[in-house]
């Protein structure tokens, strides 16, 4: 199972995408149209619901025998790769724009106790899905005007469209780092193509 995609911290995820941005100083943007107002969010927030979408069909695909799955040892099983979806979302819009988690979520900056909270299906999908509202509404309430505003991430000066911009992209390093584990323990994920055939009919 060495090739089956490990699972990174919060940390690991962004390096490759710091390098990139935290060296480019964001380009103030035009003067926006009436019709234009919000249109980074509303484009942003269009992406990420598309995978937020893929993120809790896979979810309730996995039966809670295989949330305890992990490929290796010290690497995330599929609950608290789940799990650690959920924390980057409070994370992220709380690096990027200052809004607190709401207090009932239970955050704290603290991934490795927090991927553990629980192995409970159902109560993963309701992390998930409050964590994923919590994006919607920081984001879709986020004035143009702040999109150029710098804040320290890591150590690095970076404008909060960028930070938003890695909200999305972190979002997708674990949806494929679940489709890996899914399709480890032949679960198909329920928006492919022929998912009825059986996976050993499937070709490569």
């Amino acid at each position: 199972m060495k090739n089956v995609i490990r699972s990174t911290s919060i940390f690991g995820v962004m390096v490759g995408l710091l390098g990139a941005a935290a060296h480019a100083a964001p380009t103030p943007a035009p003067s926006a149209a009436p019709s234009a107002k919000g249109a980074f969010q509303r484009d942003l927030l269009g992406v990420y619901s598309y995978n937020e979408k893929q993120v809790l069909q896979l979810e309730e695909a996995v039966p809670q025998s295989k949330f305890n799955w992990r490929p290796a040892p010290g690497v995330r099983s599929i609950a608290e790769a789940y799990l650690h979806i959920a924390f980057a979302n409070y994370g992220l819009t709380k690096a990027a724009t200052g809004k607190e988690p709401p207090a009932d979520a239970g955050w704290e900056m603290n991934p490795a106790k927090w991927d553990k909270k629980t192995t409970d299906k159902a109560e993963i999908k309701k992390i998930l899905e409050k964590s994923f509202g919590h994006v919607h509404e920081v984001i879709s309430s986020l004035p143009d005007t702040d999109l150029d505003k710098m804040v320290t991430f890591f150590g690095h000066d970076m404008s909060v469209r960028s930070v938003l911009i890695i909200l999305v992209g972190h979002l997708n390093e674990h949806l494929g780092q679940e489709v890996a584990y899914a399709r480890a323990n032949k679960i198909v994920p329920p928006w492919s193509k022929d998912e009825k055939m059986p996976m050993d009919q499937k070709k490569p």
